[in-house]
C-alpha cells in the first residue's frame, strides 16, 4: 500500500493497516529502523498510553551552541595550561 507524506512530514496510515495492527482507536506506532528499511509495529491504545514518556531518559536536552563552545574553549585552555607546567 502507498501513502503520501505531507510537507510537515506527516503520514496517514491507511485504514486496513491500522485495523490489522490494532491501532484504530488512540493507538501508537513504533518505528523500527533496520539498515535502510523501516518497519512499523502497532501499539494498541492502552499499551500506547503505558509507553508515553518511557523514552524521556534517552532524550537529549537542548544545550545552546554558545555554551558548548564556551565549555570546549575552557577545556582546551586547561589542557594547554597543563602542558606548560612542569611535573
Amino acid at each position: 500500500m502507498y501513502a503520501k507524506v505531507s510537507r510537515k512530514g506527516q503520514l496517514t496510515i491507511p485504514k486496513p493497516i491500522r485495523k490489522k495492527l490494532n491501532i484504530e482507536n488512540q493507538g501508537g506506532v513504533l518505528f523500527l529502523v533496520e539498515g535502510n528499511e523501516v518497519k512499523l509495529k502497532g501499539v494498541p491504545g492502552a499499551q500506547a498510553e503505558m509507553l508515553a514518556g518511557s523514552l524521556k531518559k534517552y532524550a537529549r536536552k537542548y544545550v545552546p551552541l554558545a555554551k558548548v563552545r564556551k565549555e570546549i574553549k575552557g577545556k582546551i585552555s586547561n589542557e594547554i595550561a597543563k602542558e606548560g607546567l612542569p611535573d
